[in-house]
């Protein structure tokens, strides 16, 4: 019982840090989660186990793009890309910035979605630059986008993963059933957004003449970039078939960041500034944290209470709802970690097996409502403060977010009861 009050205690602790914006946020998280490793609050949380703890997978991941993207910024290839994107929305800020969603959850829907970000961040901030407009809004709207693309299939978002090796669903299965209300809920969001961004349009000039310039004359290095961009593609195909491959996500990620160093001839020194080690250790210390919830039964016994509801169409709709409340304040791996022995339990009792579709949607969809929501939450605003030196607070990121939440949950709401009704 000292454990569990101790382990809440440290992650109540963690949760005010971040909301408070406090200095040194992720050395804090860090603290805490070596804390609890410290006062043994679970058995699992050893050095012997801390690859159980801690995803290296995830962090792996994020080290090599980290590499790559940055090496990619050294060339000016990002410049060049947000001058082509400008010129496909007609110097129009609220076609460009759908646009630029659309794309964002197009390739979210084939690669991770973290991975995309770190693909468009830097794009999203130029055209935010050059329209003059907050660069926090328009990284949010990306990071909207990256989850809904994400959820659209079993690859493009972490939890869908989960959820896809322990139900055995098929991969086309996760299409056909998530993809149509994915796409459904970022055509409705474009069509928000339209009226949403064109309250700024004071800056369009700007963004014409950014369209207006020669997108070649960016490039400072064509040779270099010509190699980095073979590198990245491969990197890219590779992910899109590693499990075909049998070759996990972080390694590829860092034999493509390898490689991209030594084409670039830069050594691990030149390139440490542009590494977002305050994102990987904040990681590292959530890891630790929710790993010690949930080995404690904190977690699992707020969840077990789900079992209670007999009524279908009720427990489809409080799960789609409460997947998002967890995902959103508890990040969407370790909520659907959590609930997905639920769904089992209640699949085998002779529920019908579109309850996986709801924690799903709920995940995907409640990862969009605070910055700790999901991995790209955090490694988005890690990077608006790296490229533009500005943070969007907790009561920010929920303004911005929260009416395309709330549309995307009724939709999904919808949907789900329409599914089991039709019994497909």
């Amino acid at each position: 019982m000292i454990k569990q009050i101790v382990a809440m205690f440290l992650f109540l602790m963690a949760y005010y840090v971040i909301i408070s914006r406090a200095q040194r946020t992720s050395v804090k998280v860090f603290l805490l989660g070596l804390v609890a490793a410290v006062l043994k609050l679970s058995e699992g949380l050893t050095i012997e186990n801390i690859s159980r703890v801690i995803d290296f997978n995830t962090i792996g991941l994020l080290l090599g793009m980290m590499i790559i993207v940055s090496i990619l910024k050294s060339t000016g290839f990002f410049q060049m890309a947000s001058v082509y994107a400008v010129r496909l929305g007609k110097g129009d800020l609220g076609k460009t910035v759908s646009l630029l969603m659309f794309f964002i959850a197009i390739l979210s829907a084939l690669l991770d979605n973290v991975t995309t970000l770190l693909i468009f961040a830097p794009i999203l901030f130029l055209v935010s630059d050059a329209a003059e407009i907050e660069p926090s809004r328009v990284l949010v709207l990306g990071v909207i986008a990256s989850n809904v693309g994400g959820m659209a299939t079993m690859i493009g978002d972490p939890p869908n993963i989960v959820i896809g090796n322990s139900s055995g669903l098929s991969f086309v299965s996760f299409i056909v059933h998530l993809a149509p209300v994915a796409f459904l809920v970022l055509f409705i969001s474009l069509k928000m957004l339209g009226r949403k961004v064109s309250a700024d349009r004071a800056s369009e000039k700007g963004l014409k003449e950014l369209a207006a310039t020669n997108p070649k004359e960016a490039i400072t290095d064509k040779k270099l970039l010509s190699r980095i961009a073979a590198i990245f593609v491969a990197t890219i195909l590779a992910f899109a078939f590693h499990e075909a491959l049998k070759i996990d996500m972080a390694f590829i990620a860092l034999l493509g960041a390898a490689l991209s160093l030594i084409v670039a001839r830069k050594s691990f020194e030149d390139v440490a500034k542009e590494i977002e080690w305050d994102t990987l250790f904040f990681f590292m210390g959530l890891f630790s944290l929710t790993h010690v919830m949930r080995e404690l039964g904190l977690l699992s016994r707020f969840a077990s209470l789900i079992s209670m509801i007999h009524s279908r169409v009720l427990l489809i709709v409080v799960l789609v709802w409460l997947s998002a409340v967890m995902g959103s304040l508890l990040s969407a791996v370790p909520t659907t970690v959590v609930l997905v022995p639920v769904v089992k339990y209640l699949v085998e009792l002779g529920y019908p097996t579109q309850l996986w579709w709801t924690i799903a949607l709920g995940v995907g969809l409640g990862a969009n409502l605070t910055p700790i929501g999901a991995a790209v939450n955090i490694v988005g605003i890690s990077l608006l403060k790296r490229f533009t030196g500005e943070s969007v607070s907790f009561k920010e990121f929920l303004r911005i977010s929260l009416h395309f939440v709330l549309l995307g949950l009724t939709i999904a709401s919808f949907y789900m009861v329409l599914m089991v009704l039709m019994g497909w």
